[in-house]
């Protein structure tokens, strides 16, 4: 059953219920809560992911902090509870308990990798609890559940568009693809080569490497081998330092399109030196408006840079759940109430960009292509 259908069968069960309810005097609502909102935050803070782990935390603190100078949300205060998901699999569902049996959170901002989003979300579904990821793309968690949400649009939508521009726009008929062998590099793999091949074109090789792999060589010589005209790339910001520099020093000969955020790192740039110029990605378009202006501006007063990758995503996932809380201000906070809200965000401007959700609880927003041209990221299209 679609989520939607879901919703309204659940919907009508609650409706049934509050008439039974009332017909046997029992419809006395429960007070509203006090003491701070806790939410519960789940992102690497250590390890290889940390780099798109601190970013979101501090986006997510920055959002807490202005909303509780601002007098909380009906008069109480934000408090994050915040765990090092790792993005582990494991490590995040021992987290995502943790905060379970200690605080009873009822909404969670996390995780950023789509392999720890997904371990955690047949739980949060069955204890409904909303889950809010700011990063994770696989296409599986789509049909997670009625209580999982995410704030980035799905890879079936980048890799269809990428496909798209590599495909249509560059008029490449035949491809390589190399990626990170977890859930968001299978499911920007599988979307993006669903579409290629659906379009014309034709997959010459096909590699995987492991997460906390250091050497990509031998993957890269049997690609080189190939007559592929270009190389797709699904990568973590470590990872791709690591293909630009060994593409490099085995002259690969082919360029590189990278289908994922990773290229934005601020760290990535900066290790990758030369080996990163020309290549090209796929992201998310930049936000622009008066509510991404303002988050810009604030960040980088309070951290000292420039927003940095997913920190503008956790930054309005914290801003999301105050809303739907402040639109139910006599009711308790509950995974439910904060569900309900978000189905019905339309068009909210917001820091990373307007925001609406689909009946999957899907964002949806337009893409872009960007390429490194001296060192600095242009923005070549949107789609």
């Amino acid at each position: 059953m679609p989520k939607k259908s879901r919703i309204a069968a659940a919907g009508a069960l609650a409706a049934a219920l509050a008439f039974v309810c009332c017909f046997a005097n029992c419809s006395k609502q429960p007070a509203a809560e006090s003491g701070p909102i806790k939410i519960g935050v789940i992102v690497p803070l250590t390890g290889d992911a940390a780099q798109w782990g601190i970013p979101p935390r501090n986006g997510a603190q920055l959002a807490a902090d202005e909303i509780n100078a601002a007098g909380g949300v009906n008069g109480r205060k934000i408090e994050l509870l915040i765990e090092d998901g790792k993005c582990d699999p494991q490590t995040a569902v021992t987290a995502f308990n943790s905060l379970r049996a200690r605080y009873n959170v009822e909404v969670v901002l996390g995780e950023v990798g789509s392999s720890a989003t997904l371990a955690i979300a047949p739980i949060a579904e069955r204890e409904h609890v909303a889950l809010i990821s700011p990063a994770s793309t696989n296409p599986k968690i789509t049909d997670a559940g009625d209580f999982i949400f995410r704030v980035i649009p799905s890879d079936a939508l980048r890799g269809k568009v990428f496909a798209e521009y590599l495909h249509d726009d560059l008029k490449l008929n035949r491809v390589a693809i190399l990626y990170i062998n977890n859930e968001g590099g299978v499911g920007n793999r599988d979307s993006f080569k669903a579409r290629f091949t659906e379009l014309g074109g034709k997959v010459i090789a096909d590699e995987a490497y492991a997460q906390d792999a250091n050497d990509v060589r031998s993957q890269l010589t049997k690609i080189k081998a190939s007559d592929a005209e270009a190389l797709m790339v699904v990568s973590y910001p470590r990872d791709t330092v690591i293909v630009m520099k060994q593409a490099k020093e085995l002259n690969l000969g082919k360029p590189l399109y990278f289908q994922t955020e990773a290229v934005e790192d601020s760290n990535v740039l900066r290790e990758a030196g030369s080996t990163a110029e020309g290549v090209a990605y796929i992201l998310p378009a930049p936000a622009e408006g008066e509510a991404a202006d303002r988050f810009a501006k604030a960040y980088e007063k309070r951290f000292g840079k420039k927003s940095e990758i997913f920190a503008a995503e956790a930054y309005d996932i914290i801003q999301l759940i105050a809303a739907a809380i402040g639109a139910n201000p006599k009711a308790s906070v509950t995974g439910e109430m904060i569900r309900d809200y978000l189905y019905g965000v339309k068009g909210r401007a917001s820091a990373s960009g307007t925001i609406t959700f689909d009946q999957n609880g899907d964002v949806v927003k337009p893409m872009a292509i960007k390429r490194i041209k001296d060192g600095t990221p242009v923005v070549v299209l949107t789609k």
